[in-house]
């Protein structure tokens, strides 16, 4: 079996095999002479039908047996070898007998590389400040985690949060005329905390705005299971007082209670300490965003056709993605739908993922960029560490997987985008007057 590579473009070929007639017309004298030994045909005895009456009744089923047959074997001979994206397309005009058969492979292949300007690019590099607002927005978030019940220092209304003690009385509404209301139950000190399921349900509507010692009214349906069979199913008039409003406050900042919460040097040590993790994040935001900043850059200077079958991959993998996030998020991911707003948007940033891809990896090549082991075994135990797993855990994964190489290309895709934010100009965001001004400046150069 002979065969030729065509490139039809940039990102495909054509393989295509020719059988001669000879080998073709010698397959199906094989497959005719199974049929043969194990048709039943009216009128024949057992392995007695000539091959006449067995190519009619049989003639397509033979001809497509021996055509995948070659499929088979092509592919596994060339095609399998070989980098391809996605499946490849078989093209025939079908088996004949006493013919030579003619089929193509049609791949999606990786472009050849075709890189521009990738070193010395000008690079918006984000500041990576840390504002003291910020600092005691987070303490104070800290120590928020740590407020308990109080009193009210200064008198007020009562607002969502709040937990208010009330007194109640339930009594029946009447549904006829001339209808006394009963009693149906009395409460002297009712703790309702608002914003909050309860056994009043609904009732915390009622008390915002409220001060201490104001009155209020309400009617409440209590469902068919309440708990207390006297209100259960019934539509009930509450009347009550507040009595009192308590509000969750934080604790003032000290070194003792810095000490508490796991900060050394006291509270002049928890801001420090503070303000190291936010300046932390706020450098690693600045850089991913620098990066992201220089792989836009990239992808608009280098004009090359993309693989769609590559573009696809990158699809499905956003999809998984965001699937997964509404599992966590505890929806049925089979229910999961799209509109067509963020399917398009879904496929432009796979697009995207998958040039950028691209033009990384000819990079790495150019400039001999590599994983080594180490490197490999390190991010292993980062994401081991992350998800509280042990190393050998996490490995048992990839290689259950196959997802060792995977996470190899990951890697290298950090570090060859790493490598060239090294190799860029970094400059700072424009000031907001000079912002300001191109915006001005946009419509008459237009």
């Amino acid at each position: 079996m002979q065969f030729e590579i065509e490139k039809l473009s940039d990102i495909q070929q054509k393989i295509t095999f020719s059988v001669p007639a000879e080998e073709v017309d010698a397959e199906l004298r094989q497959v005719y002479d199974r049929l043969k030994k194990r048709a039943r045909i009216p009128g024949f005895r057992p392995g007695k039908a000539p091959r006449s009456v067995l190519r009619r009744r049989f003639g397509e089923q033979a001809s497509s047996e021996v055509a995948s047959s070659f499929f088979q074997r092509a592919f596994e001979g060339e095609i399998e070898g070989m980098d391809y994206f996605g499946q490849p397309r078989v093209e025939t005009e079908g088996l004949k007998e006493g013919r030579d058969f003619a089929f193509s492979f049609i791949l999606e292949v990786e472009p050849e590389a075709q890189l521009g300007q990738y070193k010395g690019i000008e690079v918006v590099f984000p500041e990576a400040e840390v504002s003291e607002e910020r600092v005691e927005s987070q303490i104070a978030a800290i120590l928020q985690s740590r407020a308990a019940l109080a009193e009210l220092a200064e008198p007020r209304p009562v607002r969502d949060g709040d937990s208010v003690m009330v007194a109640l009385t339930a009594r029946s509404v009447p549904t006829e005329e001339g209808e006394e209301p009963e009693v149906l139950d009395q409460a002297p000190g009712t703790m309702i905390e608002v914003g909050k399921e309860s056994w009043f349900k609904g009732l915390d509507t009622h008390l915002i705005g409220k001060e201490i010692g104001e009155a209020f009214t309400a009617v409440l349906r209590f469902p068919e299971d309440a708990g207390n069979s006297a209100v259960a199913g019934r539509e009930v008039a509450i009347e009550g007082e507040v009595l009192s409003i308590q509000e969750l406050r934080p604790p003032e900042l000290s070194d003792e209670l810095a000490g508490e919460l796991g900060y050394e040097g006291g509270a002049e040590g928890m801001r420090a300490a503070v303000r190291a993790r936010l300046q932390e994040g706020a450098e690693a935001a600045a850089r991913n965003q620098a990066r992201a900043n220089l792989l836009q850059i990239l992808v608009n200077s280098h004009d090359f056709s993309v693989p769609e079958a590559l573009s696809e991959q990158f699809f499905e993998a956003l999809i998984q993605e965001l699937q997964l996030q509404q599992w966590q998020q505890g929806r049925d991911i089979r229910e999961a739908r799209f509109s067509d707003a963020e399917v398009a948007d879904l496929r432009s940033r796979a697009r995207f993922a998958a040039k950028a891809g691209l033009i990384l990896k000819w990079v790495a090549d150019s400039e001999q960029i590599a994983v080594d082991d180490d490197e490999l075994e390190a991010k292993i135990a980062e994401i081991a560490e992350l998800r509280g797993q042990r190393v050998e855990a996490i490995k048992a994964y990839l290689q259950k997987e196959d997802a060792v190489e995977q996470l190899r290309e990951r890697i290298l895709e950090e570090k060859t985008l790493d490598w060239l934010l090294e190799q860029s100009e970094l400059i700072a965001p424009p000031a907001a007057d000079d912002a300001a001004a191109d915006d001005d400046a946009a419509p008459a150069e237009e």
